[in-house]
Parts: structure tokens; C-alpha cells; sequence
């Protein structure tokens, strides 16, 4: 019998990340008035939480719609996340304020004498970057939603409609959501530098995301069961959680190799700018931290069963996950607005500060608002059984 019980918030943590969510808030709103780089800063908060909360809501949907019965035990963490969703949708209206600081095809002055950002323009003006933001965050949350709350009824009623309905919603979102995240990645990212452009960009995006995502995950699994919830979470689910992380590194590094080889294959020197900026000088150092802290470590630590069954390698290769999420988020940013030296100060250390106070904040807010785990779902009996 399960003896796991409903997650409170400890009030010595509440009090740290609220220490931690005004950090970030007051540092958002020194920047703003004394540094403009405080807007690829709040860029790069905006995406990070928002990729969390997507993370989540992706894991969830990806099992529904395969009829996956081992993670059934752990859904209410992926579940919670979903909920970051609406920091990250505030914080890119914040984004809207910084755009002229952020985005070239901003400046019209500019835009009229430049052919390509001309060519662009129907898809590049503010008005149209502003009305997709809802509708972004629309799609994700408007079909996302429904997935949650027949998981919520079915822990009243027990009823397998519920199950079936969540199978159908996650469809929807898997194939909308999808779409949505990247083209959101196409108009928050890779149009800070408007004249380059790279066909897998999206996907590349996706990987570091869902392995942040996941990295989170098992930290927040970890805590929640040294603190005596979850208490029926066997090895077995750190192990497979291991897995997913395992491979996704690997796909993430695979997607950061293609992106160059396939400018060598196609023959395509104009798109060798992007990357030299980036690959030279202080940001060459970045890189090689990059590939080093998404890549290497986490896949030298998980290559082995043994470490995907210990708390304490899991929760340093997804340390190393979240960190490197980070860095490449920036490296993708920041070089066009700062120049070629990277700037690492106050305003990122405290914009850090504030992801990780808010994101802790909501997504163990959401936790204790439910039962800890999905009690009437049809396949929490194979998950408690789960053996690897």
C-alpha cells in the first residue's frame, strides 16, 4: 500500500526563493534603467521558464499518446511544470518594451535600406511579432490545460474516459504545440541576428529545452523524495528518467554538429558568420563550455547503468544540464547585442537567481495543490511494479 503523502512547502524553502524571486525582480527592474543589456537578459529568462513549463506539458503528452504506464507514478512533477507557462508568457510581454534594443528589424530606418529585413518584413514588424506571442502561448496553454484537468477528475472519478480524452488533447498539443515552439524559436531567437537563418534551428532548440526540461525533473523528483513524498519512486524511475536524459544529450549534440555540416555539404559560406562570431575569440571559450556542460560531462556520467540509479550522479549530470541550457541559450543570444567579449556581471547572476526562485516557487506551489500522485490512473499499478 502507498504510504506517500501530499507535498506542503517547507517554510524555510518558501522563504529562500521568495529571497531568490525578488532578487530577479529587482535586478529586472535596476537593469532596465541603468543597463539596456537587462533585455537579452529578460530574453533569455523568458525562453528558459517558458522551456521548463513546455517541458513538462511535452513529457505528459508524450506518454498519454504512447500508452507509456511507467511514468504514471511521477506525472504530477511534468504536470506542475506546465504551470511556469505563465511567468514565461509575462515576461515576453516585458520583452516587447526591450524589442528595439533586441531586435534590428526593429529600426525601420534600418529596414529600408536593407533588402533582405525588406524581404522579411510582412513576417518581421512588431505588430505581427506582438500578436504571436499570445497566440503562442495560446495553443500551449489552451490545449495543455484540458490534458491537466482530466488528470485532475480522474483522480475523483476514477473513469477512463478521462484517460482517453487526456490520449486525444495531448495528440492536438503534441502536433500544434510543436509547430508553435518552433516558430516561437524562429521569432525570439534567430531573428536577433535576421540575416541568417538555419532550417533545424527549431529542433536544435527543442533539444536543449526538453533536456533542461528533463534535468529539472529529476532534481525536483530527487528533493521530493529524500524529503518523504514520493516515497513509492523506486531506482527504477530514476533510471529510466537517466535514460531519456542519457539520450537527449546525445541528440542535442547531434542536431549542434549538423547545423555546421550541413553548411559544409550544402556548400553555404554566407552561413559560416553566424558560427565564426561565436566559435572565435572570448566566445570561442563559451563554446567549448557549451559542448563540454550539454554534451560530454552529462553523457561521460550517464554512460554507465550504475549512475542513473544514484541520486547523486543524476542530480550532478542535471546540474551540469541546466547550467549548460544556460550558456547556450546565451551564446545563441547575446553575441550580436554585446559585442565580442562576453559579459557576465550582476545582471546575469541575478536574472539567474530569479529563474531558479521563480520556477522552484511555482512548480512546488502547483504540487501541493494536488493529490502527489495521479491515484485512480489505470496505470499507476504498472508503474509502482516498474522494474529495469
Amino acid at each position: 500500500m502507498m504510504n506517500d503523502k501530499n507535498y506542503t512547502l517547507d517554510t524555510q524553502l518558501l522563504n529562500k526563493l521568495f529571497i531568490a524571486i525578488a532578487i530577479g525582480i529587482f535586478t529586472i527592474i535596476l537593469g532596465i534603467f541603468i543597463n539596456d543589456r537587462i533585455w537579452p537578459n529578460i530574453l533569455l529568462s523568458a525562453i528558459y521558464i517558458t522551456g521548463i513549463g513546455f517541458a513538462g506539458i511535452l513529457f505528459v503528452a508524450i506518454h498519454y499518446v504512447s500508452n507509456s504506464g511507467w511514468g504514471a507514478i511521477i506525472r504530477r512533477i511534468p504536470e506542475a511544470m506546465f504551470s511556469t507557462l505563465g511567468i514565461g508568457f509575462l515576461l515576453m510581454l516585458l520583452v516587447i518594451f526591450g524589442a528595439h534594443h533586441l531586435y534590428e528589424w526593429t529600426h525601420l530606418d534600418v529596414v529600408a535600406h536593407d533588402p533582405i529585413l525588406l524581404g522579411k518584413q510582412p513576417w518581421l514588424n512588431i505588430k505581427f511579432f506582438v500578436l504571436r506571442i499570445p497566440i503562442f502561448f495560446g495553443i500551449w496553454y489552451f490545449l495543455g490545460r484540458p490534458i491537466i484537468n482530466h488528470s485532475r477528475k480522474q483522480d475523483k472519478t476514477g473513469d477512463l474516459i478521462h484517460t482517453k480524452k487526456g490520449v486525444r488533447w495531448s495528440a492536438a498539443w503534441l502536433y500544434l504545440g510543436g509547430i508553435a515552439f518552433v516558430i516561437s524559436s524562429f521569432d525570439w531567437i534567430m531573428s536577433v541576428e535576421p540575416h541568417w537563418f538555419s532550417t533545424i534551428f527549431g529542433l536544435y532548440n527543442f533539444a536543449g529545452m526538453f533536456n533542461a526540461g528533463l534535468a529539472f525533473m529529476i532534481i525536483m523528483l530527487i528533493y521530493l523524495r529524500r524529503n518523504g513524498f514520493l516515497t513509492s519512486i523506486k531506482d527504477d524511475h530514476l533510471y529510466e528518467l537517466g535514460r531519456y536524459l542519457f539520450a537527449f544529450v546525445t541528440f542535442w549534440v547531434y542536431i549542434w554538429y549538423s547545423q555546421h555540416m550541413l553548411i559544409w555539404y550544402a556548400n553555404l559560406p554566407e552561413e559560416t558568420v553566424y558560427f565564426a562570431k561565436r566559435h572565435a575569440g572570448a566566445f570561442g571559450l563559451l563554446t567549448i563550455i557549451n559542448i563540454l556542460t550539454n554534451w560530454l560531462i552529462p553523457f561521460l556520467i550517464l554512460v554507465f547503468r550504475k549512475s542513473k540509479r544514484s541520486e547523486k550522479t543524476l542530480i550532478l549530470a542535471s546540474v551540469i544540464v541546466l547550467i549548460g541550457h544556460w550558456i547556450d541559450l546565451y551564446i545563441m543570444i547575446f553575441p550580436p547585442l554585446i559585442g565580442n567579449i562576453p559579459e557576465i556581471g550582476l545582471l546575469e547572476i541575478g536574472t539567474i537567481i530569479g529563474i531558479i526562485g521563480t520556477v522552484s516557487f511555482v512548480v512546488l506551489k502547483s504540487l501541493s495543490k494536488w493529490n502527489i500522485i495521479p491515484t485512480k490512473d489505470p496505470y499507476l499499478e504498472e508503474s509502482l511494479h516498474l522494474h529495469t
